[in-house]
C-alpha cells in the first residue's frame, strides 16, 4: 500500500500511497515508527469509515464557509452553496503524517491538505482510533494530545462552529 519507501538518515521514512476518494497519490511521512503500523494507518484512511468521512466533510464545510468572507467576490474560490457532500473537490491532500504511537491498538494520524480557500496554510485532519479530533488550517497537529487540547484550540472546526448557522 505505500510504495517507495526512502529512510532518512534520522528514524523517518517517506514513501507514497494513493487515495480513490480523492484520485490522488499522497506523500506518507512515518515518523519514528514501524512500517506495519504506518500500513494500517494508510489502510484507514484509504478505508475510511461513511461516518468519519460525513463528520470531516461537516467540518471541512465549516471551515471554508468560515472563510466566505475572504472570497473574491466575482470569481469565488467555492461557489456559494456548496454542500458538504460537494466540498472534497476543493480539498486535496498532500501528505499523511503518521507519527510513533502512544497506543498501538490506536490507528491515529494527520493529513495535510490543499484547499482552494486557503492556499498559504492549508487544511489539517487530525484523526485518532476513529475520531476527528481536529479539522482546521495546517499546524502540524499530534494526533496523541488529550482531548482537552483539542477543544481548547480556537480555530478548530471538529469543537467550534464558528460562523455556521
Amino acid at each position: 500500500m505505500i510504495i517507495e519507501l526512502i529512510k532518512d538518515e534520522g528514524r523517518c521514512q517517506f514513501g507514497r500511497m494513493h487515495s480513490d476518494l480523492f484520485d490522488c497519490d499522497i506523500d506518507v511521512a512515518i515518523e519514528n515508527t514501524d512500517v506495519d503500523y504506518a500500513e494500517k494507518c494508510a489502510e484507514y484512511f484509504i478505508n475510511m469509515p461513511h461516518e468519519l468521512k460525513e463528520r470531516l466533510s461537516e467540518y471541512t464545510l465549516r471551515y471554508c464557509e468560515d472563510f466566505r468572507q475572504f472570497f473574491d467576490c466575482i470569481n469565488p474560490e467555492v461557489p456559494e452553496g456548496v454542500s458538504k457532500n460537494e466540498i472534497f473537490k476543493y480539498i486535496s491532500p498532500r501528505i499523511i503524517i503518521i507519527q510513533a504511537p502512544e497506543s498501538s491498538d490506536k490507528i491515529a494520524f494527520s493529513v495535510e491538505f490543499g484547499c482552494a480557500w486557503e492556499p498559504e496554510h492549508g487544511m489539517e485532519w487530525t484523526i485518532n482510533d476513529g475520531r476527528a479530533l481536529y479539522v482546521g488550517d495546517f499546524v502540524g497537529m499530534s494526533p496523541w494530545y488529550n482531548e482537552p487540547f483539542y477543544k481548547k484550540t480556537g480555530m478548530n472546526y471538529v469543537f467550534h462552529e464558528h460562523c455556521i448557522d
